[in-house]
Parts: structure tokens; C-alpha cells; sequence
């Protein structure tokens, strides 16, 4: 894991909170673009960052979670 997805791990309930059913990208530990694709927010944080491989997922909501435990 780099720092990037140990920072999602760590702010994994915030991002839950804020970002339900949302793809997000995130480099250098910040949230860099969000939107409804994983695509569509790879492509965005590629433009910003051309240097960075951004990590990239899909935030379930709060009841897509139950249902996985």
C-alpha cells in the first residue's frame, strides 16, 4: 500500500460520510476529484497531477456496508 491508500484506509468513515456512492481519486493524501465514475475521476486527477498515479475507488454508502457485514 502507498501513503495514498493508507489515507483512504484512515479517513475511511469520514469519506463514507461525505462521499456516499461516489468515486473519488486521491493524491498526495487529498481528495483531488470526485464524481459518479472511477474513469471519469482517474482521468481528472491524471490532468492535475500527470506525475502521480492516483488511487482510485468507489466509496460505498452506509447501507452497502451492512449488507457486507
Amino acid at each position: 500500500m502507498d501513503k495514498d491508500d493508507l489515507w483512504i484506509v484512515d479517513h475511511f468513515s469520514e469519506l463514507v460520510t461525505k462521499y456516499p456512492g461516489k468515486a473519488i481519486a486521491v493524491v498526495n493524501e487529498q481528495p483531488v476529484a470526485i464524481g459518479n465514475t472511477e474513469v471519469e475521476v482517474e482521468l481528472i486527477a491524471k490532468q492535475k497531477y500527470p506525475d502521480k498515479i492516483p488511487s482510485v475507488l468507489t466509496i460505498p454508502r452506509e447501507e452497502d456496508m451492512v449488507c457486507l457485514l
